[in-house]
């Protein structure tokens, strides 16, 4: 089928009142391209019914050691909002205030790690830095989280306190009995 034929059928289907669908998205849940996308984003969560879920909170205090470890890592100038916590997803969302960009993260098959704004951004080394940061930060998140709606223990970065004394000249021996 050359292009013209091609172009000729898809005016007989839009002419016709066939609705066309490209995606399994149903026509109406198409969002209008002016739609803020925070705003796009929330209705694709209810629309999947990630928002219909019980959803859980963190307490006060969980929820400023989070901050202040994202603060630590990413950027000290930030606007959060509540984690909240589902039976198979966890959520996280704030705003970097110096850069202008909405921020989410949504433990999903890919990486989720989100953002948007609504404002035209320099691409500098100072934003792409605090970007790496963010994708990064998001990494550790991503794995903490799935190990806690797991209940699979993470690795901790602490290190062992070994409570083993040794008296001075004694010498330390392996199964065989071999001292070295």
């Amino acid at each position: 089928m050359d292009d013209r034929e091609f172009l000729n059928k898809i005016r007989k289907i839009q002419g016709s009142d066939n609705k066309i669908s490209l995606t399994e998205m149903t026509v109406d849940s198409v969002t209008p391209p002016f739609e803020n996308k925070k705003k796009q984003l929330n209705r694709l969560l209810k629309e999947s019914n990630l928002l219909n879920e019980d959803i859980q909170t963190l307490d006060a205090q969980e929820q400023k050691e989070e901050e202040s470890k994202f603060k630590d890592i990413v950027s000290k100038l930030v606007k959060f909002e509540p984690i909240k916590v589902y039976p198979e997803n966890v959520e996280w969302s704030g705003t970097l205030i110096r850069e202008k960009i909405d921020w989410t993260f949504s433990l999903d098959d890919t990486v989720g790690c989100y953002i948007y704004t609504t404002e035209l951004i320099q691409l500098r080394d100072e934003v792409l830095e605090v970007l790496k940061k963010l994708r990064g930060y998001y990494d550790v998140w991503a794995e903490e989280w799935s190990s806690r709606l797991t209940g699979t223990p993470t690795e901790d970065n602490d290190e062992l306190e070994i409570d083993v004394e040794a008296e001075e000249g004694a010498e330390i021996e392996d199964e065989d009995g071999a001292g070295f």
